[in-house]
């Protein structure tokens, strides 16, 4: 038999098993979800706020490419490639053969278009051709995007330069 003092010290320390235990798998595990909820929706909310700031960026960004995009759908099935398209455009600018030189650099697709990739290379050409070069070629009838551009000086004579250009030619992505 058990004296009511070792009963009492029994009923106390089941008591606070029971309390440790309930700490340590109930209230401790809540207040961490809470404190991982609460982050995640500041975090939210932020992000909210900031897609919010960037509207106006996105609704320019978007008037800018609807007209590419109506190009790119207006240009969709042609009878020719589109290395002899760039081609005959690069000729129409009035560039001598001799100077130019147009290579395939692999495609891309992505969700809404694909892109097929060209090296151009233009030997002794101006600055002021060049800038007409590039403005034909983005804003003309074609849908290219000039990836990037590097000219250098040339070493004979400082008012020429070679330009290396990377061009998309955008299509329509097979869906």
């Amino acid at each position: 038999m058990l004296r009511s003092r070792e009963r009492a010290i029994l009923i106390l320390g089941g008591a606070a098993a029971v309390l440790i235990l309930l700490v340590a798998f109930a209230v401790i595990p809540g207040v961490n979800k809470v404190r991982t909820l609460s982050r995640a929706s500041f975090l939210a909310e932020r992000e909210l706020a900031d897609l919010r700031g960037m509207r106006p960026e996105l609704t320019r960004l978007d008037r800018e490419v609807r007209p590419k995009a109506a190009r790119v759908a207006a240009t969709a099935n042609p009878s020719e490639s589109p290395l002899s398209r760039l081609t005959a455009v690069i000729q129409e600018a009035g560039f001598p053969p001799s100077s130019v030189s147009l290579k395939s650099a692999g495609a891309r697709s992505g969700e809404y278009f694909s892109e097929e990739s060209f090296d151009l290379k233009v030997d002794n050409i101006t600055y002021l051709e060049a800038l007409r070069l590039l403005s034909r070629l983005e804003n003309g009838p074609l849908p290219v995007v000039v990836r990037t551009a590097q000219f250098k000086s040339r070493y004979d004579d400082g008012r020429y330069l070679d330009a290396t250009l990377r061009l998309g030619f955008l299509k329509p992505s097979a869906k």
